[in-house]
């Protein structure tokens, strides 16, 4: 058979940081979560900790609010598509404007 086969990504858990509002409202600095992307993450963290939908993430469009953004492996972003790997270092902060 020639075909090519699907790659399918298998959700790890993984530890990410949080940092300002998103630690107060969850009473915590690090979490441990289960997600293959920055897209099943985000759902993750909602559906665990309803206290950071409204303010940190918008339920509606199930993505982050503006104000914060993910840094994966040192990159900032915001692409939900982002995939994770075993040992990816996550952080979720305040995206902050200024000069």
């Amino acid at each position: 058979m020639n075909g090519s086969v699907p790659m399918v990504r298998e959700a790890m858990t993984l530890r990410v940081e949080l940092y300002g509002l998103p630690a107060v409202l969850t009473g915590q600095r690090r979490v441990e979560v289960t997600a293959a992307t920055l897209q099943e993450l985000v759902h993750v963290l909602a559906a665990q900790f309803p206290s950071l939908c409204g303010t940190v993430i918008d339920l509606d469009r199930g993505w982050l609010n503006r104000g914060y953004i993910f840094v994966v492996d040192g990159r900032f972003t915001r692409d939900p598509a982002t995939p994770l790997h075993p040992g990816s270092e996550v952080l979720l902060v305040a995206a902050q404007a200024g000069g």
